[in-house]
């Protein structure tokens, strides 16, 4: 029998934690989860994206353009392309860290195999966005179609857009949840805080954990990474806007659905914090929660990575994140 998903997402900005609270909630006997970040539904060009641009501005073309992009998002996740994985091989084979020469965008993701039923329903989805579709071109028409086909749509608020959306995204979560034949959907891609409010509204049964961590120790660790800025002061530039942007969104969060905790007392406290999570959740602790290996950490990093002058930076320009979680 089918169960209805009751979604967790994990959220944060990015090395604070989420991979670690995800391996430990994964670990539990009723919850599902992926090995990956699946990307289709805050990406730009995905479904959160069109959901917030579509009403801002409206004409045939842009809907036409609009629909079109977020198809070809979606079937371009859904399975792999052969002739794009070979590109992407190549590309890092020759630079693994794809810094030089980045690598044909989402290699490797095939979320038909991991979400039953993906494919089928994202061409519904674009179906039901769709009011009806018209041989046509126009100036932007993409390049070398064989009779083109021009979708159409009037303008929609988000409001009607929402029953659209959200029956999709129910779909796919629940999908991977009956997969696995588990209860809980532990979800974890990197910046769901950003949009906290959209992911609430449209997913049924859902809430958020937002895992902190002491920022300098964020920072210390984003300059490692491929995806983020190398030079301190820009990742500190990076790092503030997220937390600052989020600061003013988790106003308007409602606080039932949402729990902030410290990776720090996930480490330290593993015992009072898993309870306060599982709580959350609605699942009992399980023992294999309390055994994950967790002592890889790298808590105060910061202190032996940085300069006491870079470490004063940061404590000037993120004094209010750090002031408001008790750094």
């Amino acid at each position: 029998m089918d169960t209805q998903a009751h979604t967790v997402f994990l959220t944060g900005t990015g090395r604070s934690g989420t991979n670690i609270l995800k391996k430990v909630l994964g670990s539990h006997s009723k919850a599902a989860s992926l090995p990956f970040e699946y990307r289709f539904i805050i990406d730009p060009d995905g479904i959160v994206d069109f959901y917030n641009s579509y009403p801002v501005v409206w004409s045939p073309y842009r809907a036409d353009k609009q629909i079109k992009r977020l198809e070809s998002f979606l079937l371009g996740l859904a399975s792999l392309d052969l002739d794009k994985e070979s590109r992407a091989a190549k590309a890092l084979s020759a630079d693994p860290q794809g810094l030089e020469l980045t690598p044909p965008p989402y290699s490797g993701w095939e979320l038909e195999k991991w979400i039953p039923g993906f494919t089928e329903a994202s061409k519904h989805l674009i179906n039901d966005l769709s009011q009806f579709g018209y041989s046509a071109v126009w100036p932007g028409s993409k390049e070398g179609v064989n009779r083109n086909e021009m979708y159409f749509q009037t303008p929609k608020t988000k409001e009607e857009l929402k029953p659209i959306i959200s029956a999709y995204l129910n779909f796919c979560l629940n999908a991977i949840v009956n997969a696995q034949n588990k209860e809980v959907f532990i979800e974890d891609n990197t910046h769901n805080l950003l949009f906290a409010n959209d992911l609430l509204e449209l997913v049924d049964n859902s809430k958020m954990i937002h895992v902190i961590r002491d920022p300098r120790d964020v920072v210390s660790s984003l300059i490692q990474q491929r995806w983020a800025p190398k030079e301190l002061e820009k990742a500190i530039e990076w790092y503030g806007a997220l937390m600052d942007h989020w600061l003013e969104i988790r106003k308007h969060t409602p606080s039932d659905r949402l729990l902030e905790i410290r990776f720090e007392d996930l480490i330290h406290q593993r015992e009072e914090t898993l309870s306060d999570v599982c709580s959350f959740i609605g699942i009992e602790i399980e023992q294999p929660l309390r055994e994950i290996d967790m002592s890889n950490h790298h808590i105060g990093r910061h202190e032996s990575d940085l300069s006491l002058e870079q470490i004063n930076l940061m404590n000037n320009r993120l004094a209010r994140i750090i002031e408001t979680y008790n750094y």
